[in-house]
C-alpha cells in the first residue's frame, strides 16, 4: 500500500479517536451537570427543613420569653404587698419600741438607762449564741 493510504487511515483513526474523546467529555460534563443539579435540589430541601426548624425554635423562644415576662409581672405584683407588709411591720415594731422606751422612762423600778442598756435590747436575737 501506498504511503498516502496509510496517512488517510491514520487521519481517519485520529478523527474517530478525537470524536470518541469529545463524546466522552460531553457525557462526563452532562453527568457532572446532572449530579450538581441533584445536589443543588438536595441542598435546597435541607435548607428549607432548616428554616422550618429555625422557625419552630424561634416560636419556642418567643413562648419562653412571654412566660418569663409573665412570671416577672406576677413576681412584681406579689412583691408590692410583701414590701407594704414589711414596712407596716417595721413601723409597728418601731411604735412598740417607742412604748417600751417610754415605759422604761416612766418606771421608777426600771434599771438605770432602761432595758436597752441593761439587756442589750428588749428583743431576743434567735441567732445570738448567748441564748
Amino acid at each position: 500500500m501506498d504511503t498516502w493510504v496509510w496517512i488517510v487511515i491514520a487521519v481517519v483513526v485520529a478523527l474517530v479517536v478525537l470524536a470518541a474523546v469529545i463524546v466522552a467529555a460531553r457525557r462526563s460534563s452532562e453527568a457532572r451537570r446532572v449530579r450538581d443539579r441533584d445536589r443543588a435540589v438536595t441542598l435546597r430541601e435541607e435548607a428549607a427543613e432548616a428554616h422550618v426548624a429555625a422557625g419552630r425554635t424561634e416560636a419556642g423562644a418567643a413562648v419562653a420569653r412571654a412566660d418569663a415576662d409573665e412570671a416577672r409581672l406576677e413576681a412584681d405584683r406579689l412583691e408590692r404587698p410583701a414590701v407594704d407588709l414589711e414596712n407596716e411591720a417595721a413601723e409597728a415594731q418601731g411604735r412598740a419600741d417607742d412604748r417600751l422606751a417610754e415605759a422604761d422612762r416612766l418606771d421608777p423600778d426600771a434599771p438605770e438607762g432602761g432595758r436597752a442598756s441593761h439587756d442589750g435590747g428588749h428583743r431576743a436575737d434567735p441567732t445570738d449564741p448567748r441564748r
